[in-house]
């Protein structure tokens, strides 16, 4: 339709002057009409009014050919090129990228450029590493200088959806399980979620804060905006914040505290931010987080850990607080099987003096097998005080057939 040095100029010039735009038309196709009409009005010399040439200048500038195409599809959560090969994940299964387009080093470099453009940073042999968020898409990538097979990319689509919820449950824990967290947060109780990288640990915490009535604040706090949880709930009364540079997880929870929430939401606790974070739990607000810890009788001594790594603290003491002011530890777990990924409840422990074990479950074969312990009376209590009724199985055994 144009000149190949004619298109190159104007995808230059784009790049340099609306690298937001470029990014965002990926998976907005707004984004998309308003590049276009960018094109007619500022290269009309080389469209002349001809739309058709416009889309195909948009089309060749925002295009990421197979990527593109990939992102389409509403299951797909993981896009990886590790430098040979290009990985596909969705929520259940994983696999390698087969078809008949050629997927080079080169046209993998000019995907993260993109990005890099759209968020101001460089991305060469002197600066190897990019870390960027842009809209629901967050990349990471490591030129060929430091990566011996090929350049890497990972790029992680978050999707603004309620992943785990009533309706897909049962394929994670039995149904009463649901009854009894979405009883647990209408009791306020306060609960941590432990699991490894990928087993659905923010999809457990996003259903938590859908039964969070409107009556009690919420402040969302995270690393980068991943749970767009405002969206997701618009009728809830969210505060989402974000960390960056020296406005740590820390003191975000310290500034949350001066806003008079019901509900502290911490995507993720790592450090030493855990301190005060128990500190917001002893001054009678709530707390529904995530980390990394083996199983959930390790929660408590994990928290211990990470808050004595910014101060000086009686371990014996924070833990029998945490013990007795978390309600519960909850443990995820995901296995691969015949192809398939599953995610599921393992375990959930009420914390006390003496922990209980409230139910457990286990994967065999395809089959979640499942086994419940009883509640305390303490527990029991809370749900009576807010007149709560929760049928739970105590002292039950089942299977799930998936």
């Amino acid at each position: 339709m144009i000149k190949p040095t004619q298109l190159s100029n104007i995808q230059d010039d784009l790049i340099q002057n609306h690298a937001e735009l470029i990014v965002k038309g990926l998976l907005d196709k707004k984004a998309r009409e308003k590049l276009k009409y960018v094109v007619i009005k500022e290269h009309g010399h080389v469209v002349k009014g001809n739309e058709d040439i416009a889309d195909y200048i948009v089309q060749e500038t925002v295009g990421t050919g197979i990527i593109e195409d990939i992102i389409k599809d509403k299951s797909i959560t993981d896009i990886g090129y590790n430098g040979v090969d290009l990985i596909i994940e969705s929520n259940d299964k994983k696999k390698k990228y087969t078809g008949d387009r050629e997927i080079s080093e080169d046209y993998i470099i000019r995907i993260i450029q993109k990005f890099a453009n759209a968020v101001g940073e460089d991305f060469t042999p002197k600066k190897p590493i990019l870390n960027a968020v842009f809209e629901n898409i967050r990349i990471n990538a490591v030129h060929k200088a430091r990566s011996p097979y090929g350049t890497t990319m990972s790029m992680r689509i978050v999707r603004p959806r309620l992943a785990l919820n009533e309706n897909n449950f049962n394929k994670f824990a039995p149904s009463f399980m649901y009854d009894f967290f979405k009883s647990s947060v209408l009791a306020q109780t306060n609960i941590a979620i432990s699991g490894e990288v990928g087993t659905g640990k923010t999809e457990l915490q996003k259903l938590l804060i859908s039964f969070v009535p409107f009556n009690d604040k919420i402040i969302m706090i995270e690393d980068v905006l991943e749970s767009h949880v405002k969206e997701i709930f618009p009728e809830k009364d969210i505060y989402s914040w974000t960390t960056s540079g020296d406005t740590t997880i820390t003191v975000l929870v310290k500034e949350a505290l001066r806003n008079n929430p019901r509900w502290i939401i911490i995507s993720e606790t790592r450090g030493e931010e855990a301190y005060e974070m128990i500190q917001a739990v002893l001054s009678g607000h709530h707390i529904v987080t995530t980390l990394h810890a083996v199983n959930a009788a390790a929660i408590p001594r994990r928290f211990v850990n990470m808050a004595k790594i910014g101060y000086s603290v009686s371990e014996e003491t924070l833990e029998q607080d945490i013990k007795r002011y978390f309600d519960f530890g909850v443990h995820l777990k995901r296995i691969n099987f015949k192809g398939y990924t599953y995610r599921y409840l393992s375990e959930v422990i009420e914390f006390g003096e003496k922990d209980r074990t409230i139910f457990k479950q286990r994967f065999h074969n395809g089959q979640l097998i499942y086994e419940t312990g009883k509640l305390s009376d303490e527990f029991r209590e809370k749900l009576e005080e807010k007149n709560i009724h929760l049928d739970f199985p105590e002292n039950d055994k089942g299977i799930i057939m998936l």
